[in-house]
């Protein structure tokens, strides 16, 4: 059965049980139990996922995001990750990713947007216009190193704010489902399988624990 590693924020844990349901048997999906969060983290964290949880090295593709916590503003100070540095790392995890999984396909999804308006707390917040600047230095950095890019922020401008997102930054169950079909469709051509999107169903239980 071939495999596929989901990668990322908070955003990929809300749609990543969505793309394993219209995957279920016919595919191996497998994800971090943890946010992900910045690129630095990311980069650090890939061989202790590997280690912890044994998703083996023969994974078939990798979709991955990062940037959403790199934007992040903390009471008023700067960006966590410079756009510059933001790239550089891009770099090393495409690396480090081909170095732990080398028979891998990558994807790179690039940060959804937010609701500018609805950040009403001083001590953590995030612009688009600087999700969109990173989105820029990504495309770059994938185009540099011929990985494929999922545009999953346009994905989510097709559609009414307030019928896709749980908060300013989060999706709802139909925001969610959304982006799970756009990374199915981007995936599964590689994966040489056809997903069953009656098999998407809601879950009953509340994930809370990665609304960060």
């Amino acid at each position: 059965m071939k495999k596929l590693l989901l990668i990322g924020d908070s955003i990929r844990m809300n749609y990543d049980k969505y793309v394993a349901q219209a995957l279920e048997g016919q595919v191996q999906v497998f994800t971090p139990y943890e946010n992900c969060r910045f690129a630095a983290y990311t980069y650090y964290s890939i061989g202790d996922w590997e280690h912890k949880q044994r998703f083996g090295e023969d994974v078939d593709v990798i979709h991955w995001n990062v940037g959403l916590h790199d934007v992040i503003h903390f009471h008023y100070d700067d960006v966590m990750t410079p756009p510059e540095i933001y790239g550089y790392y891009l770099g090393r995890i495409i690396w480090r990713l081909n170095d732990v999984y080398p028979h891998a396909k990558q994807i790179f999804a690039l940060s959804t947007p937010g609701r500018d308006e609805k950040y009403v707390l001083p001590w953590i917040v995030r612009k688009n216009k600087e999700i969109d600047a990173i989105n820029q230095v990504a495309k770059q950095v994938m185009a540099e190193h011929g990985v494929p890019v999922n545009d999953l922020a346009a994905v989510v401008r097709r559609y009414e704010p307030d019928d896709i997102y749980a908060d300013a930054t989060h999706y709802n169950y139909t925001g969610s489902v959304i982006l799970a079909k756009a990374v199915l469709e981007a995936v599964c051509p590689l994966l040489g399988v056809t997903p069953d999107l009656t098999k998407i169903h809601a879950e009953d239980e509340t994930r809370s624990d990665i609304l960060q």
